[in-house]
């Protein structure tokens, strides 16, 4: 078994980098993919603890990506849109991937302050420590998850959803927009440090199976790789489309169970909310793909 999809403390998971590995051999994994939001630090320990435990670590990341003007461009979606790519073996060594997402760290640094300011002033009386604290540590990545489990805490909000709805979500009172690369230019970095780009569960962008497809096209020109089609938040025969579109195209169709721990407990590892399991072929049609970009 192989799974393709899963976060560490490093971003918005609730297991570090080890103790996911350790988690993944313990469920009879092979192989996992650490693929952090915005985020490839916790790669390197979950790489060291694979060697241990004979369990092969995939290097990755995901991606949050600019779709605000879907819309403009002529797409219909039935709701707020989230698009995300997920990259796939990093090189160790310094590259341009791993600079960028460096970049988007600093941003979200300052950004994460701005937002305690912003709930200061509105009468919620935390400080970035705390949501530091709560997110790992100095150095760990932020999100807004972490900002709400402090605010309940502080019976600020009766709810993580509150927290959401009222404070953090987009266009609430404390939301802040974060740096984000658009769609293509994701892709393109992702290409030039030899990195497997991999469009994450396109049901997220709330858009058509048709409009998915004409939205992939604009990112296969420029070197998309493949799209999932076996993660953990949909049936089988919900995403056959997917794959079917994938065959079309040459793509690979990845997947896995986006697994969070205990941030996201509904999301089984390996399987994720519907027991899908990626076919252990996937990882060699990545694999091949990652040897041709590094030529």
């Amino acid at each position: 078994m192989i799974d393709l999809h899963a976060h560490t403390t490093v971003s918005d998971g609730g297991d570090d980098p080890r103790d996911l590995v350790h988690k993944a051999s313990s469920a009879g994994l092979i192989a996992i993919a650490v693929t952090d939001h915005d985020n490839d630090a916790g790669c390197a320990d979950a790489i060291d603890e694979g060697a241990k435990l004979g369990v092969e670590v995939v290097p990755g990341v995901e991606i949050s990506c600019d779709v605000e003007d879907l819309a403009e461009r002529g797409f219909n979606p039935s709701s707020r849109p989230t698009m995300h790519l997920l990259g796939y073996f990093i090189p160790r060594t310094g590259n341009p991937l791993s600079k960028g997402l460096a970049d988007l760290q600093y941003h979200r640094a300052n950004r994460n302050r701005i937002i305690v300011d912003r709930l200061n002033e509105l009468g919620v009386n935390i400080t970035f420590e705390e949501v530091e604290t709560e997110a790992g540590g100095p150095g760990s990545q932020i999100g807004r998850p972490h900002f709400a489990a402090v605010m309940v805490r502080h019976n600020a909000v009766p709810d993580y959803q509150t927290a959401f709805d009222e404070y953090l979500a987009k266009g609430a009172k404390a939301y802040i927009g974060r740096k984000l690369y658009r769609p293509v230019e994701a892709v393109e970095l992702m290409i030039e440090a030899g990195v497997v780009p991999v469009l994450a569960h396109p049901m997220t962008m709330n858009i058509s199976f048709d409009e998915v497809e004409r939205f992939a096209e604009e990112l296969v020109d420029v070197g998309l790789k493949g799209i999932e089609g076996y993660h953990g938040d949909w049936t089988l025969e919900e995403q056959a489309p997917l794959r079917g579109y994938a065959e079309r195209k040459g793509l690979i169709a990845s997947g896995g169970s986006d697994y969070h721990g205990d941030m996201r407990p509904d999301r089984a590892l390996p399987g994720g909310k519907s027991g899908v399991m990626v076919p252990g072929e996937v990882l060699d049609q990545l694999k091949s793909a990652s040897k041709e970009l590094k030529g």
